[in-house]
Formats: structure tokens, sequence, C-alpha cells
């Protein structure tokens, strides 16, 4: 299968994969806007947003980030419930998954 275009758009490093090996693995982007960068995460629909959020953060700003002072959003829409299902929260191949602060920090 081929990823789709905008997958390999301005994407760090190689894949992240979440699949588990599985047959009906699809690629999404995860980009975290602090890193200012993307990363290439290949999922199953039953993967949770909460692992693509900590596999994006700990891909692009370490391990040692705190999840839980990051939100993601999924087509311009903030996800409250990061335990459902991608399927539950409309990604498909292609999808970009948005990570970022809850607070905004003033420019410097």
């Amino acid at each position: 299968m081929s990823a789709p275009f905008v997958t390999s758009f301005r994407t760090r490093g190689p894949a992240i994969d979440l699949s588990r090996g599985a047959g009906d693995a699809f690629m999404i982007r995860a980009q975290v806007h602090e890193a200012w960068d993307a990363v290439r995460v290949q999922v199953v629909s039953a993967t949770t947003i909460a692992e693509v959020k900590r596999a994006a953060l700990d891909a692009l700003l370490g391990d040692a980030t705190d999840p839980s002072l990051y939100m993601t959003k999924v087509h311009g829409i903030e996800v409250h419930d990061e335990s459902r299902a991608l399927a539950d929260g409309g990604v498909r191949a292609g999808t970009t998954v948005f990570v970022h602060t809850r607070r905004r920090r003033p420019i410097r």
C-alpha cells in the first residue's frame, strides 16, 4: 500500500509503527506545533488518539514531555476524550493529527 502524499510532506525520520503488524494498517501524520515538525505514524483504526499523541511527543520533544500539558486536534476540533479510537474521531489514511500546548505562551 502506498502512503498518501501528505504523510511524507515535511516529516522527520522513519515512520513510527503503532500498528503492531496488522494487515489493515494505514499511515497518518502527527504534527507537534512546538517542535515545528511532524512524524509519520503507521496505525490501525483501533489505535487510540492518546497513543498517537504520546508517540509524536516522544519522537519530537523527548520522553520527559508530559502529555497532559498538550491538546490534540483532528480536523481542527479538539479531541476531549483521547482514549477514543482513531476511527471514532474520523481519522483515515493521510489525516494530520495536531498536537500543541493547552496554554498559549507569549512570544519574546
